[in-house]
């Protein structure tokens, strides 16, 4: 059945694809339902209602440009605060916890495999794993990396975000119940707890959300940084391969290396922290770039809903949210038992648990939302760390598995 606007039309559907977004945008800062659904998962659902109610197509060259460009732009625009040094200094403990939570969604993953592998066929299960790791390690960022990296077919990646998105907001509330439990107070210490009624939360609250000056030149900046990344890599990643020649004969660790060395969005990732470790003076007085990659963020995650068939999903979701359910609640229960252990402290452990499944805005949300003031910028610096991390560990997970 041919939809009301051709997929030839592209300015009319880049249109509706721009405006949709903006709305998903709206209603989750106006609206607390909308919130609590969260942007993405709105624009995924707009995003499918226009390609169901076929007013647009499931399929355009008009999409095509989100992957080709979009994707690797948003990257190094949200790695611009991505200083290795300072995230290392600032973070302290939250490093070390944000770490342990990696591995509980590794452990979470290779689990869910284990489980779910007589229910979802092979190259799918593996691709969801990598796609699963790279998300609960970074964010959506890593997600859409992972995806274009091995063209990951719309019946896995669709009906895998919705659940990934809905197990996140899930877990969200259940991090912060745990936080004020009488029960996990009594087992864990807990002295940023005491700031959750202050002055200085419900002004910071205020502060972190304000608007921001963004000057033309700035854009400027941010996307000439953006663009250089990508370019770089794009070089590297023509030049590395013919390097390395055959390697079909080659140990599994050398074919590994080689995948991920020359996986240009891992590349990008390389290039972005270089950039923003060495140059961090200068870039760090650039506003603008996080709101940009945000924004290109969402536009991938509309598109990514629009060859979506709403059937096909509500068939194969389920099925998603038990892989993406059991890896959150192996990392939140690997993350408590092993803190526990090492004596972090409660707000630490959450903190970095929300981090790794929800990235940086996630993670600066919880802080504020619960009364921790002093982890904000800690929660923030971890999650974008996730994003450092999340890809190539994704990447590696799909080599692993598919060997």
């Amino acid at each position: 059945m041919t939809s009301l606007i051709s997929p030839n039309d592209t300015w009319t559907l880049w249109a509706l694809i721009v405006s949709g977004t903006a709305l998903a945008i709206w209603l989750e800062q106006n609206y607390k339902w909308a919130a609590r659904l969260s942007g993405p998962v709105l624009a995924l659902l707009v995003a499918m209602v226009l390609s169901n109610t076929r007013l647009v197509p499931a399929q355009s060259p008009a999409y095509d440009f989100v992957d080709d460009y979009l994707v690797p732009l948003a990257i190094p625009l949200l790695l611009f605060r991505a200083n290795a040094l300072q995230i290392i200094r600032s973070t302290g403990r939250m490093f070390l916890a944000f770490h342990l939570a990696s591995v509980g969604t590794l452990i979470g993953t290779f689990l869910a495999v284990f489980l779910l592998k007589g229910h979802i066929p092979s190259p799918d299960l593996e691709h969801a794993a990598g796609m699963m790791s790279a998300s609960y390690i970074g964010g959506a960022v890593n997600f859409m990396a992972v995806k274009s990296s091995y063209n990951v077919r719309p019946g896995v990646s669709d009906p895998l975000i919705v659940a990934d998105n809905f197990v996140m907001a899930a877990i969200f509330i259940v991090l912060l119940s745990a936080a004020a439990s009488a029960f996990f107070r009594r087992r864990y210490p807990h002295p940023h707890s005491t700031d959750a009624n202050s002055a200085e939360a419900e002004n910071l609250a205020a502060k972190h959300w304000q608007r921001k000056g963004i000057s033309l030149l700035d854009l400027g900046k941010a996307l000439a940084v953006a663009f250089v990344a990508v370019a770089l890599a794009k070089l590297v990643e023509r030049a590395v391969k013919p390097a390395f020649g055959d390697v079909s004969h080659a140990s599994l660790a050398l074919q590994m290396l080689l995948v991920v060395c020359t996986n240009k969005f891992v590349l990008i990732t390389g290039f972005s922290l270089l950039l923003a470790t060495v140059f961090h003076k200068p870039m760090s007085a650039i506003n603008g770039p996080e709101e940009l990659g945000t924004f290109m963020l969402y536009l991938f995650l509309f598109c990514i809903g629009l060859p979506a068939d709403l059937k096909m999903v509500f068939v194969q979701a389920p099925l998603f949210f038990v892989f993406c359910g059991i890896i959150a609640v192996v990392n939140l229960g690997w993350t408590l038992a092993m803190g526990k252990l090492l004596r972090f402290n409660l707000e630490e452990l959450l903190l970095a648990v929300n981090a790794n499944l929800g990235g940086a805005p996630s993670a600066a949300a919880m802080a504020v939302s619960a009364g921790w003031p002093r982890l904000v910028l800690p929660g923030i610096l971890v999650g974008i760390w996730g994003y450092v991390l999340g890809t190539p560990i994704g990447v590696i997970v799909v080599e692993w598995l598919r060997r």
